[in-house]
């Protein structure tokens, strides 16, 4: 038979219930501390709150990028140029009674 070894300092600490919050994923993370499995260290919550921050950019950057490109490729279409294509080119309204010269 063999020997059982003996437990590592981190397999120690997985026994006694407090896992090791920095081994473990984002998602592993949030859902043990939304569960109440521990408490958790303020470098988790860091980290969390950096992830979330992160996904909020790119989902900003995701929303305005499309705009950005349809914005280009019309005024490139148009032939205009950037300081002139500002305002719009209206008629003016008619006026009843009015005849046109």
């Amino acid at each position: 038979m063999v020997a059982k070894q003996a437990p590592t300092a981190q397999e120690a600490a997985n026994e006694n219930g407090n896992p090791d919050q920095d081994a473990l994923g984002l998602t592993a993370l949030a859902e043990g501390v939304l569960a109440r499995d521990f408490r958790p260290r303020v470098a988790s919550v860091r980290r969390l709150a950096e992830a979330v921050l992160a996904m909020q950019r790119e989902k900003t950057e995701l929303k305005k990028a499309p705009r950005k490109a349809a914005k280009s490729t019309t005024k490139a279409a148009s032939g205009k140029s950037a300081k002139k294509s500002g305002k719009k080119k209206r008629k003016l309204a008619k006026i009843p009674g009015q005849n046109k010269k």
